[in-house]
């Protein structure tokens, strides 16, 4: 069993947010403690928070007052809502939140059930509980319950609670803290070689990440943001500086990381690659098809369009491998524009083309031959593929006019002169 505990001021937004649950049918209350309950034996997210902040006195120094914490057991654990409720109270007993007003959330949401307790940091008197080596005494304490309760080992439950990251909520609250959680969880766990491939894999969480360039005393610093963002994309929240987040997420951090992942996602392409091919065989007629059917095979696809609908980027994920990639790096018969053809014509299907796509009956584990449109000549124009999808994804801005063009034309041109001199050569 994983604890994770999070401190912060807002109440309304901590209570918010699992009483929104509740009301969606996707949580439920399991214990409130030393809280008013009306007269039709249940309790309301008003009621809640008006004895919660009645307790808290007029001059309190404590500035982030709100305890909330999510206890997550192994998915293969099924506990009662009685053990659950147990596990809740010894929990905050040993932590010594036992005497606070507290309430406990089940959520249901996902296939892990898993609770929620949101409490407060100081007593009536306005005195912080103690909180010295808290999240350490937690670890011990939720050692001791999976002996009690004979739950699995926290060591087998971390992976799970890593890919289960919750979106970035601006109605809960303390984003920032939201969205360090999220960003430290995606460097830490998945691969990526440019910041569309991040994009993409941080949309999942409601949140994007942009380049900045800044000028101080006549030196040029580059740096990120991070935006929360909606169900659609669209930017919803005033971007985070990412050194007011902290270390590990930063610029230097992330191109890093891209660096790395160049060399590691390479032996993982062929098994995307093999994925991919097979589904597009099966010939999907609509982009909400496609996406079915990849998440059949394990894999999330990310579409990105201009404003007059046209597919300019697409990226597949791998949440379990950890790995994102753009299309043109699986090859040029991947890139964007293939796809946009494609569902611009579903009826002509390319990747029923064996001359370019090799034999459909190709065992996986020779997919690592089976490298559609992949001489060297064309590899440099998958290069290209991947700079003018970065480019309209606006991660490169362009100097003025068409500049960007001509220099992709000639990087394009330099890459296949030396395609030439190598074949002379042999």
């Amino acid at each position: 069993m994983i604890a994770k505990i999070s401190v912060m001021e807002n109440l309304g937004g901590a209570l918010g947010y699992n009483f929104k649950k509740v009301e969606k049918e996707k949580a439920s209350i399991l214990l409130a403690q030393g809280l008013y309950q009306n007269k039709e034996e249940t309790y309301t997210m008003t009621e809640v928070f008006a004895d919660m902040q009645a307790v808290i006195p007029e001059k309190c120094r404590t500035k982030k007052m709100v305890f909330h914490c999510s206890l997550n057991p192994h998915p293969d654990d099924k506990l009662s809502d009685e053990t659950l409720t147990q596990i809740a109270k010894e929990y905050m007993e040993a932590l010594g939140y036992g005497k606070q007003p507290y309430i406990v959330f089940k959520h249901n949401d996902i296939a892990r059930e898993h609770i929620h307790i949101v409490s407060l940091r100081v007593d009536n008197r306005g005195q912080k509980i103690n909180d010295k080596f808290e999240k350490r005494r937690s670890k011990k304490i939720t050692d001791t319950l999976e002996k009690r309760f004979g739950l699995i080992p926290s060591s087998k439950v971390r992976d799970n609670v890593e890919t289960e990251t919750p979106k970035v909520d601006i109605d809960r609250g303390n984003i920032k803290e939201q969205v360090a959680n999220v960003t430290r969880m995606v460097l830490k766990h998945y691969k990526f070689c440019s910041l569309g491939e991040l994009n993409a894999i941080l949309s999942r969480y409601h949140l994007a990440v942009e380049e900045v360039k800044t000028e101080f005393r006549r030196k040029k610093y580059d740096g990120l943001v991070y935006v929360p963002t909606d169900d659609k994309g669209d930017k919803v929240g005033t971007p985070i500086h990412a050194s007011d987040i902290g270390r590990g997420v930063g610029y230097t951090a992330v191109q890093n990381r891209m660096q790395k992942s160049k060399q590691n996602v390479k032996p993982l392409i062929p098994t995307v690659r093999n994925k991919v091919l097979k589904t597009m065989r099966t010939s999907p007629n609509t982009e909400k098809e496609l996406q079915q059917r990849l998440e059949e095979q394990g894999l999330r696809v990310f579409i990105r369009k201009n404003e007059s609908g046209r597919i300019y980027g697409i990226t597949f994920i791998d949440d379990k491998a950890g790995i994102a990639l753009n299309g043109s790096r699986l090859g040029k018969g991947y890139a964007a524009n293939v796809f946009n053809g494609y569902f611009s014509n579903p009826a002509h299907n390319p990747f029923l083309d064996e001359t370019l796509y090799g034999n459909p009956s190709v065992r996986l584990e020779q997919s690592a031959t089976v490298q559609p449109l992949q001489s060297n000549a064309e590899e440099g124009d998958n290069l290209i593929d991947e700079l003018i999808e970065d480019m309209a994804d606006g991660f490169f801005l362009p100097t003025g006019n068409d500049d960007w063009k001509e220099a992709v034309w000639q990087r394009k041109l330099h890459r296949q002169s030396k395609v030439s001199l190598k074949r002379r050569k042999r």
